[in-house]
């Protein structure tokens, strides 16, 4: 693909300089520090709760390790995918409404170079980040709680980041399809919505990618997880969602 390497490179740069590196980034960082912390002064929490209110009192058992890599994965599934969504809305179409995309490729850069371009930019601040926030995680849980099974939370964040990443397909093919950033983010909305509803039933979980958020929460408690189909499911998705863009694009005028 013709200028893709200055192109990525461009991209990068630019999300370095950006609102783009604070977003995603941001919510990652937030679900990292918050999940151990929260979990470790939920018992104080209600302590005083209890203590304010007389004859008010809920006992819970002592949170673990264990929690609070459940509820960084929660967090992950809701909160972040759902800033995701929102922030990527317009990855096409607000570079293509502004007159940016004409100016690009008016340079010996390919459409599809474009494209692809686009969203592996995104993609490696995904990684990067659920790397970065992942790590941190596990060392605030380590240091409030202990270890715990941290040697099972980098498969189930992978498998999140997997998800994260067809998601993010999803909504570039949908920025190219759709000229308005927010009917793009509006429509990334609803598409994230169906999954939901997707994942509550066991026959579409087991075959789509509606169910690798679950099966990255079984990952980590040490259940039996169904990811296999998921993860192939995922996989080809992005990949169908993103040669679609792209031959769309192709034909799209600028």
């Amino acid at each position: 693909m013709t200028g893709l390497a200055p192109f990525l490179h461009k991209e990068m740069r630019e999300t370095l300089r950006t609102w783009r590196l604070w977003v995603l980034p941001g919510f990652l960082l937030f679900s990292a520090v918050s999940s151990p912390v929260v979990m470790y002064l939920t018992p104080t929490l209600l302590d005083r709760l209890g203590a304010a209110q007389q004859g008010f009192s809920i006992t819970l058992p002592e949170p673990t390790a264990l929690q609070s890599y459940i509820e960084y994965l929660g967090n992950l599934n809701e909160l972040t995918l759902f800033a995701l969504v929102i922030a990527y809305g317009g990855i096409v179409s607000g570079e293509v409404r502004g007159g940016t995309a004409a100016l690009t490729l008016a340079k010996p850069l390919a459409r599809a170079a474009f494209v692809i371009g686009k969203w592996l930019s995104q993609a490696l601040v995904v990684v990067v980040g659920a790397a970065l926030a992942t790590l941190i995680c596990a060392l605030l849980t380590r240091l409030l709680f202990d270890a715990g099974p941290a040697a099972r939370l980098a498969p189930a964040v992978s498998l999140w980041v997997a998800y994260a990443l067809m998601l993010l397909a999803v909504l570039v093919l949908l920025s190219v399809e759709l000229r308005a950033p927010a009917a793009a983010s509006g429509a990334g909305v609803g598409t994230y919505a169906a999954l939901l509803v997707l994942a509550q039933f066991d026959v579409t979980s087991r075959v789509t990618p509606a169910g690798l958020p679950a099966a990255g929460l079984a990952v980590v408690q040490g259940e039996s997880a169904h990811w296999v189909g998921p993860l192939i499911a995922t996989v080809v998705v992005g990949a169908a969602c993103l040669v679609v863009a792209v031959l769309r694009f192709r034909r799209r005028e600028i």
